[in-house]
């Protein structure tokens, strides 16, 4: 018994609250993913595509506003429209 012991990894109360911090994030990210008609999946992304994405979900209007407006105008419209229903 002392044997399986040994091998368990020790986790703080910190560990185990930045890994909350860290799954609620990934799972925020994948929500605005799910919004997207791409059928893109937080598991696939890059570093530098999740890193972009983290920037998004913190601010999406400033982020998504110039090129990418009419993205942001269409996320809005549909989850309004579903709303309404």
């Amino acid at each position: 018994m002392t044997d399986r012991n040994t091998r368990l990894t020790q986790v703080s109360s910190e560990d185990l609250e930045r890994l909350h911090a860290e799954a609620d994030e990934l799972a925020g990210m994948q929500d605005l993913l799910n919004k997207l008609p791409m059928g893109l999946q937080v598991e696939s992304l890059t570093e530098a595509e999740l890193e972009r994405l983290r920037q998004i979900a913190r601010s999406p209007v400033q982020m998504l506003c110039g090129d990418s407006l009419m993205l942001w105008a269409n996320l809005n419209r549909t989850h309004q429209t579903l709303a309404a229903q």
